[in-house]
């Protein structure tokens, strides 16, 4: 933890950051490997595909991620330069897909440099070559599903719930009296009325996923179908997880019962189950594509 800390710290990476939140709260749900920089940078990498990396943070970025090499050879080095040179000479010319991705690539790169460094280099470069193709293409190939899946998820966010919807949705999700229903909504921030009401609108799909919960693999599907693109393992279980605890999420809001940790300045159970919706499209991103400085 102190050396994912350190490195969000390298990269600036501020504390109130959705990356800088969710690679904390994935650090201490998933068990860290041996290698505790590559075990960083997975972790960096791995929350970071909605962000975009200025250039000086992806070359800090293969700084720390070449402290992950354990035993430093001629070849390493060439294949580490060689990346440096393609950031700094060819960065603003990358496709946005590219530069989402460059993170998960370097990753992989140093990744397959740390289980044998004596690999030829050729054969790396030319790996990493083909990351680069793939993560440049993604984009360019699969345009119009990711783009229209979002823009008419925002769209359809725009669409306001009647006061009278809202408790009826309310009704069926907490079983709890309309009366009691209307005095909780009243009290609430306006922050947390528009996630209720977000996850109400979908109160038609939240019920399909319930339905699918015990069957993984249709679950998945169905949730990449909507949101037009693939779901990580962890992010499939913290999706699922989302979807069963909806009610004690809701009525927990209702109560006023999320306490915020002194340490983050975050309720943890409420952000993880958050973070879930988000994924499912159910509730609205924040920050979606933000550039961190």
């Amino acid at each position: 933890m102190n050396t994912l800390i350190y490195c969000l710290n390298v990269l600036k990476i501020k504390e109130d950051s959705e990356v800088y939140r969710n690679a904390i709260e994935l650090a201490e749900n998933v068990p860290i490997g041996n290698n505790e920089w590559i075990s960083a940078i997975k972790t960096i990498a791995s929350v970071s595909e909605d962000y975009v990396f200025s250039k000086s943070q992806l070359s800090d970025f293969l700084t720390l991620a070449a402290k992950g090499i354990e035993h430093t050879t001629t070849s390493s080095d060439i294949i580490v330069f060689k990346i440096y040179r393609d950031i700094i000479e060819n960065y603003d010319n990358f496709t946005e897909s590219l530069k989402s991705n460059y993170p998960q690539i370097i990753v992989d790169v140093i990744s397959t440099i740390n289980r044998d460094t004596r690999v030829n280099p050729i054969i790396i470069e030319k790996y990493f070559q083909l990351k680069k193709q793939e993560a440049a293409m993604g984009i360019e190939k699969t345009p119009s599903p990711i783009t229209t899946t979002r823009a008419a998820a925002i769209h359809k966010g725009k669409i306001p719930l009647s006061n009278d919807e809202l408790i009826e949705r309310l009704v069926h999700l907490t079983n709890r009296d309309r009366k009691a229903l209307q005095k909780a909504v009243e009290t609430l921030p306006s922050r947390d009325l528009k996630k209720i009401s977000e996850l109400c609108r979908n109160y038609t799909k939240l019920q399909h996923y319930r339905k699918l919960i015990t069957t993984k693999e249709q679950l998945k599907n169905e949730i990449q179908k909507e949101i037009g693109r693939e779901l990580r393992p962890y992010q499939l279980t913290r999706a699922a997880n989302s979807i069963r605890r909806v009610q004690l999420y809701i009525e927990n809001i209702l109560d006023n019962k999320f306490t915020l940790d002194d340490s983050h300045s975050i309720n943890h159970v409420k952000h993880n189950l958050e973070y879930g919706y988000q994924l499912m499209n159910l509730i609205e991103v924040p920050r979606r594509r933000q550039r961190i400085q």
